[in-house]
């Protein structure tokens, strides 16, 4: 083993949360170290937000997980892709800036977690954001991630917007502002037509300070812990295992499936199956890796009469111009999100923070991404999709280490599909869907569904298919969740229970889920994180 250096702070991952906590830790003099186990990132196709579907099935930086077969999705495994690079799963996502319902930090306040209410965080979020709306109550212009609309959507997703004002739904052109229900178009951290993580956008700016130093393809082994407190990290780059020491704290920001992982091979944990792997127990916490939430979406999808889908940019002669036109002028469909339009909605009158969430996509690729020779039929492929979820499943899974080896991937029983509520929302979504597929603004675009099937209509039938089709929403997380009871990882001040000098700040924290898409509540984590770090 080498020992290195010593630093004031070690951060542990270079993702939407690490890349926060490097910046805002450094940014008056402390020494900080940020550890990524992935590369720099430093390649143009992830900056092109519409390949992001496309690469996140590449094994290339990324931990491509699996969980294991899901009792409740007719024993299908999933597929959980997570960044593995500066970026983190940033660099591949939706680029959606959502943040969720303001009831949904409430909620983590309700479970007496103090200072984490809606009115605690709002000025996290309004720190990070550089929004192109203009400073208000609910946005500052003055941070450094873009927050944006696209400079244009698809001929269908008007018509779907027009669709769910005829099925008497409300419009709303900002689900992060006085009130999330709604459909609209989706805010995005794109900005000049590429996609604006949190590495780009904090980190990069932060690694002049000579006070921070940057190190990659460190794969972190675990925290070293002497009498009751984290005081260096193990880490292992080019097949050398270095020790690096902490002079005030160690945050973990490697993501819901690492930071546990590290925990765990820390020994904190549980202390019964950490002693089956021969890992020496410092701190007992049974709650490390439980707690494990995600979003389950299906897909309601119509072939399209017209041909106006973004499959016209999938024949090989349209791709071709629209790359060039991307690369070279930063302008058309390969610099935008496909995920363009959405909302949140209550399947029954009277609900209070909406149930569900859609997203539209102007495109089906139902039978994967398929590029079209020019010659194809004019029609071939045209469609048009909406995915839904529950915004707050009960659903709840459990992680656990495989061995003691670092190098190997955690194991991971997401138990998705487990609640009745679940199902009960989904089949509701679906059918609040149909509703808006059978709007008149549809009238001239509507071509048979193609999922779930026009004879897919009773309990029993949408049960079968949500088993069947289900996909996940790549919104992990909860497994080391901030709270009071026992199976609590961190206190309301990200503090590993039981450890000093130690905490967490990353999606893994969050006792529920935000409704919507995590990356947003993850930055302002990690900004609030920065805070009470600096007032120690």
């Amino acid at each position: 083993m080498v020992n290195a250096d010593s630093f004031d702070f070690v951060v542990v991952g270079g993702g939407s949360a690490g890349s926060v906590l490097a910046n805002r830790l450094s940014a008056r003099g402390d020494r900080v170290l940020l550890l990524e186990a992935g590369g720099s990132g430093r390649e143009i196709s992830y900056d092109l937000p519409f390949l992001a579907a496309k690469l996140f099935s590449f094994k290339r930086n990324n931990w491509a997980y699996t969980c294991v077969p899901q009792k409740n999705m007719n024993d299908r495994t999933q597929y959980f892709p997570r960044g593995k690079m500066l970026g983190g799963s940033f660099i591949f996502n939706g680029a959606q800036y959502v943040r969720g319902n303001p009831s949904d930090f409430d909620t983590w306040r309700q479970f007496g977690n103090a200072g984490w209410s809606f009115e605690d965080v709002l000025p996290y979020f309004r720190r990070s954001e550089k929004y192109f709306g203009g400073d208000n109550a609910f946005h500052s212009t003055r941070g450094p991630l873009p927050v944006s609309k696209p400079p244009m959507v698809s001929e269908l997703t008007n018509a779907y917007l027009e669709a769910c004002a005829q099925a008497g739904f409300p419009l709303n052109n900002d689900f992060n502002g006085a009130s999330q229900e709604g459909f609209g178009v989706y805010d995005f951290n794109i900005a000049d037509g590429r996609r604006q993580t949190t590495a780009k956008t904090f980190l990069v700016p932060a690694m002049s300070r000579p006070n921070l130093k940057v190190e990659v393809n460190a794969n972190v082994h675990k925290v070293v812990v002497e009498n009751g407190r984290a005081v260096a990290i193990d880490y292992e780059k080019a097949g050398v295992v270095h020790r690096v020491k902490a002079n005030r704290e160690i945050v973990l920001a490697a993501g819901s499936f690492n930071s546990p992982k590290i925990l765990m091979l820390s020994g904190i944990g549980d202390q019964e199956e950490l002693g089956r792997l021969g890992i020496a127990a410092v701190k007992h916490l049974p709650g490390v890796g439980g707690n494990l939430q995600d979003h389950v979406n299906v897909s309601v999808a119509h072939s399209s009469t017209k041909p106006v889908s973004i499959a016209s940019t999938l024949r090989v002669h349209t791709l071709t111009m629209a790359m060039m036109n991307s690369l070279l002028l930063k302008k058309g469909q390969i610099s935008q999100s496909p995920l363009e339009a959405g909302g949140f909605f209550n399947t029954q009158p009277g609900g209070q923070a909406p149930e569900c969430q859609a997203v539209f996509i102007p495109y089906y690729p139902g039978q994967g991404l398929k590029i079209w020779m020019p010659w194809a039929e004019k029609l071939e492929g045209h469609s048009y999709v909406v995915h839904v979820w529950p915004n707050r499943p009960e659903s709840r899974g459990k992680m656990w280490l495989k061995s003691a080896d670092p190098r190997e991937n955690p194991v991971f029983d997401p138990n998705f599909l487990s609640s009745d509520y679940d199902m009960a929302i989904t089949r509701g979504a679906i059918r609040i869907t149909r509703k808006i597929f059978m709007q008149a603004a549809f009238d001239s675009y509507r071509g048979p569904e193609l999922t779930p099937g026009a004879d897919v209509r009773s309990d029993a039938e949408l049960d079968a298919y949500i088993r069947s089709a289900s996909g996940i929403g790549h919104h992990t997380c909860g497994t080391a969740k901030m709270g009071q009871d026992e199976l609590a990882v961190v206190d309301e001040q990200l503090r590993v229970r039981g450890i000093g000098g130690l905490r967490v700040a990353d999606a893994s924290i969050m006792p529920t889920m935000v409704s919507g898409n995590t990356n947003a509540a993850t930055i302002m984590i990690a900004e609030k994180a920065a805070d009470m770090m600096l007032m120690v």
